[in-house]
This record gives structure tokens, sequence and C-alpha cells, in this order.
């Protein structure tokens, strides 16, 4: 495993990483209100198309990713 992973754009193909990455999350009950990690289509649409990023290693896989999405001004 790479030591210094590369923090770069998260493209689409990198959504099933990012996904199980989500999933994993989710299982644990405390990251969000949600219960299952959405399709590509409904976490798109949700997030922001700047400041998408995922932590790569050498071999391409993912081990994090962080996204900017709308936030209410209420």
């Amino acid at each position: 495993m790479a030591t210094n992973p590369s923090i770069e754009d998260m493209r689409r193909d990198d959504w099933k990483q990012v996904r199980a990455l989500y999933a994993e999350g989710l299982a644990t009950g405390i990251a969000a209100f949600m219960t299952a990690a959405p399709r590509w289509e409904a976490w798109d649409e949700g997030h922001l198309t700047i400041g998408r990023l995922v932590a790569r290693t050498e071999d391409e896989k993912v081990m994090g990713w962080a996204a900017l999405a709308h936030v209410p001004d209420t």
C-alpha cells in the first residue's frame, strides 16, 4: 500500500470505489441519516461539480474521498 496517496480530482469511473467507501461509513449507523449509498445519478445531482476529490494510491485504489454539496442558507 502506498504511504503517500495523491489527492486528485474524482473521475466518474472512481464512483464504484467511492460508493463502496460511502457504504462502509453508512453501515456504522453514525455517518449520515441515509441507510444506503445512493446511485451515481442521485449523488451526482446532489454535489457540486467542483471540489470532488479522492485520495488515490499509485495502483489506482481510492482510499478516501471528499465532495462539496449545496447547503441551504436558512
